[in-house]
């Protein structure tokens, strides 16, 4: 029923009983149309769509689980960072002993082409 309609009605009720009765009979009718009230069962339905207490207790107990495994991972985490940094400090190290290795077989190589060299052209021998 439209707003014109109900002060229209409102008026009648007026003229053909007293005030009081009207705004009796005024407040038993729905102020809008009955499709656009909030029905009890649609209310609980979107109600029903939000987290309750024991909800909200069941998320902090899994969060706290989680957090659990998160803090058993980052241990075990910071365990492993260790060991890459000492494979990392081994493999600078190896690199460098490689490297003097590789200098002395150099030099061991390059004396012995030397002393076969100076033999050959008679300077040693």
């Amino acid at each position: 029923m439209s707003e014109e309609d109900r002060s229209r009605l409102y008026a009648w009720f007026r003229e053909q009983l007293d005030e009081r009765r009207a705004e009796y009979l005024m407040s038993c009718l729905a102020p809008a149309p009955l499709s656009d009230l909030v029905t009890k069962g649609f209310l609980t339905g979107e109600l029903a769509r939000f987290a309750t207490k024991d909800d909200l207790a069941a998320v902090d107990e899994k969060v706290s689980a989680v957090n659990e495994k998160v803090s058993v991972l980052d241990t075990r985490v910071t365990g492993l960072d260790r060991k890459v940094d000492a494979l990392v400090a081994q493999r600078a190290e190896d690199r460098a002993e490689s490297r003097v290795r590789h200098y002395w077989l150099a030099g061991i190589g390059l004396t012995a082409v030397v002393s076969i060299w100076l033999d050959a052209a008679g300077v040693i021998g």
